[in-house]
């Protein structure tokens, strides 16, 4: 029977990793987060682990040969507790694999977090301190809140709930 296993890696090596595993015919995922991050004075998207140095991959508990696992580049060897390899239990990855997009890119704030007339604060720029109301998004980074007597558009990371 098959079952999903916690593989560790190598610091900054989860990437390799995971394509080697592929190459050698395990099923493997590894989901990712799209964050935004300042990056020579721009806000660029950056895709990266959502769990840093870890992985899972589809095993099966008595047909398939573990081994390689161990000698794959990136990979120092599968999480053990006490010389045994816990099972991840299905139901978390079938959850993560359900918010996953075609790159296992998982949206951590879904495109609906703020409804209309939800009060907000503005957390940056030159309105950061000011109380609004949501008014609509306007794009995947763009929002439109209502400020007293004015409207503004402000990019989506500027604002939190008030």
């Amino acid at each position: 029977m098959k079952h999903w296993y916690a593989v560790h890696c190598k610091p900054k090596q989860d990437e390799r990793a995971e394509i080697e595993l592929l190459n050698q015919g395990f099923e493997v995922f590894r989901p990712r987060l799209r964050s935004r991050r300042r990056i020579r004075q721009r806000y660029r998207v950056v895709v990266e682990s959502m769990f840093p140095r870890y992985l899972f991959v589809h095993l099966d508990d008595h047909e398939e040969d573990w081994s390689p696992i161990r000698s794959t580049r990136g990979v120092t060897g599968l999480v053990r507790m006490g010389g045994i390899a816990p099972v991840v239990p299905a139901a978390v990855i079938e959850a993560l694999q359900a918010r996953a997009d075609a790159e296992n890119c998982i949206d951590l704030q879904p495109a609906d977090a703020f409804a209309a007339n939800d009060r907000v604060l503005i957390t940056e720029g030159p309105l950061a301190g000011f109380e609004a109301l949501f008014s609509a998004r306007n794009s995947q980074e763009r929002v439109v809140v209502l400020l007293n007597l004015m409207k503004v558009t402000l990019p989506v990371h500027a604002i939190t709930r008030a």
